[in-house]
């Protein structure tokens, strides 16, 4: 599924490349924020929001940075009863984006995906309203993202990305102000 989303890619750069070569009067980019909201496809799926600033200094007016969250649901996990299990995976995004003109820029950076898994066993505490004991373990792993962003008309924004841990596609919508 991964390796269809990659072949997107030259698809949505062929859309974006002929506005980019016509606006680009790289001197003049106005800084903004985007606001995005995230859809990382991984086995359960994770949404999230992402912060991208574009930078405020009329000498760096080209770069940016972006900051993200991203957090999937809780999956139950078979085992058997009475034990209970579940687990729950989120991810950072962090990095700097770099724009080729107004309406189209490259972004890349560094990822934090961790996968936990939430665990009783099957012993229970012979004490008035005993509960399991909950145990949890927790995998964090570092990763690398790269992706594109793309200004459709004025202060909607899409853009599509590559994580490289967890090998999924990262899609993006939101506004810019």
């Amino acid at each position: 599924m991964t390796r269809f989303y990659l072949l997107m890619l030259p698809a949505f750069l062929g859309g974006c490349l002929p506005n980019v070569a016509a606006s680009a009067e790289h001197d003049g980019l106005k800084p903004e924020i985007a606001l995005l909201v995230d859809y990382v496809d991984t086995t359960t799926g994770m949404w999230g929001l992402t912060i991208a600033p574009r930078h405020f200094d009329p000498e760096y007016s080209d770069w940016g940075y972006y900051i993200g969250y991203s957090k999937g649901d809780e999956t139950a996990i078979e085992v058997p009863k009475p034990a209970e299990s579940y687990l729950k995976e989120y991810m950072w995004r962090f990095g700097v984006s770099y724009s080729f003109s107004q309406d189209f820029s490259l972004y890349g950076g560094a990822t934090a995906y961790t996968y936990e898994t939430n665990y009783t066993n099957n012993i229970s505490p012979r004490d008035v309203d005993g509960k399991p004991i909950w145990e949890r373990s927790r995998d964090r792993n570092w990763g690398a993202e790269v992706g594109l962003r793309y200004d459709l008309f004025k202060g909607v924004v899409i853009g599509a990305g590559y994580d490289t841990y967890t090998q999924a596609a990262i899609f993006s919508i939101g506004f810019t102000m």
